[in-house]
């Protein structure tokens, strides 16, 4: 199957999204602020053994938003519209960031839909930032995040106009969640392999304290890597996250 750009009606909102490649269902859900662009370096690779579904996420990329706030049960809502859409009943999970935080939810709210769930820089409170990282969250603007970012968005999305509203909406999302509870994390059933980079703006102790809040699931720091680790280091996470959804045994996991 050949990459497809496609627009659904969901939920009130019009969801930008793209198909790509055959096989068992693999959801991606990119970054904050992003878009579907950012798995560009994992597309060929998944796409020869999994049908993927590379959502934008509302308010994000080319993807509109709605009225109220942005939340990450919200999108995850907005998914699990998207993969009824498609008759996909259940996939697996890989989110960078604000969407490993988006597969948390899912995981947790619905979890038969879930085969397995893969995060990189994923966080379960907003506390589990870097200082440096958490301070900028804490007085950011939507002129924080630059002319590059405000031009590049502009040019995508459908409702242009709408810049500075949807960047206010994603900074007051990060500075008051995600909020998941450690009986919520407990509550996850599905095979689950959490990662960052070793220079990440989450914290490692936070990244290793996730991973140890559910039942059975595997830590990975990526070496040399910053939150970007699956742009930066493709040649060591790609090979990676497809044994894990493969089954495969996963050596020297941890830190």
């Amino acid at each position: 199957m050949q990459s497809v750009g496609r627009y659904a009606e969901l939920r009130g909102i019009r969801i930008y999204y793209e198909l790509d490649g055959a096989g068992s269902p693999l959801l991606l859900l990119h970054g904050g602020a992003g878009d579907s662009r950012q798995f560009d370096r994992q597309r060929s690779d998944f796409a020869t053994c999994h049908r993927l579904i590379l959502p934008d996420s509302r308010a994000q990329g080319r993807s509109c938003d709605g009225p109220g706030p942005l939340t990450y049960h919200e999108m995850a809502e907005d998914v699990v519209a998207l993969l009824d859409l498609l008759g996909v009943a259940r996939a697996d999970v890989m989110g960078w960031s604000d969407g490993g935080n988006i597969g948390i939810d899912l995981a947790i709210y619905h979890p038969d839909r879930i085969a397995h769930l893969v995060t990189f820089g994923a966080n379960f409170s907003p506390d589990g930032l870097e200082p440096d990282s958490f301070e900028w969250n804490r007085t950011a603007t939507a002129a924080s995040f630059g002319p590059e970012m405000k031009a590049g968005w502009t040019a995508r999305n459908p409702e242009p106009d709408h810049y500075e509203c949807a960047m206010d909406k994603i900074l007051e999302m990060w500075r008051t969640e995600p909020t998941f509870g450690l009986d919520e994390l407990a509550s996850i059933r599905a095979p689950s392999l959490i990662c960052a980079g070793e220079h990440d703006v989450v914290r490692r102790e936070h990244t290793l304290a996730l991973a140890a809040a559910i039942p059975g699931a595997s830590s990975w720091i990526v070496p040399g890597a910053s939150h970007g680790a699956m742009l930066e280091r493709p040649d060591l996470v790609n090979p990676r996250v497809l044994a894990f959804l493969a089954d495969e045994p996963l050596l020297n996991s941890g830190d």
